[in-house]
């Protein structure tokens, strides 16, 4: 009985993870449409923050459903391509010339979110 209670604590824990990641991509979004001074450094930082976050949250699908699943795979890929890329966005680059390169890395992410979510839907974990 334990054991199920740590499993429903540990899902319910990474469910939340997710729903507060795919809230942050949101937030990107939002942000992608506004203009400031800070936009760049707000954007690479986000960006930085929800791959690292999609990592880790990855390195624990891996555990339920494996490496070698599919979306896993691409979520992998796709997370480590977005981190690099976004690493290498000086810091002082206008705005207007970042805003494609995240506008494209955010429509990943939240399709990535979306799969991520539906895996775990569909699995029950």
């Amino acid at each position: 009985m334990a054991e199920e209670e740590d499993l429903a604590l540990k899902e319910a824990y990474l469910e939340g993870r997710l729903l507060g990641l795919n809230e942050l991509i949101g937030i990107l979004k939002d942000a992608m449409d506004e203009e400031g001074a800070n936009q760049t450094a707000i954007f690479k930082s986000l960006v930085l923050h929800i791959s690292s976050e999609m990592d880790s949250i990855l390195t624990e699908l891996k555990v339920a459903h494996g490496a070698s699943h599919p979306v896993i795979k691409e979520a992998v890929a796709a997370t480590k391509a977005m981190a690099k890329e976004a690493a290498k966005i000086p810091e002082d680059q206008p705005a207007e010339e970042v805003t494609p390169v995240v506008k494209k890395n955010v429509e990943i992410a939240d399709d990535l979110m979306k799969n991520l979510m539906a895996l775990r839907e569909k699995t029950g974990g």
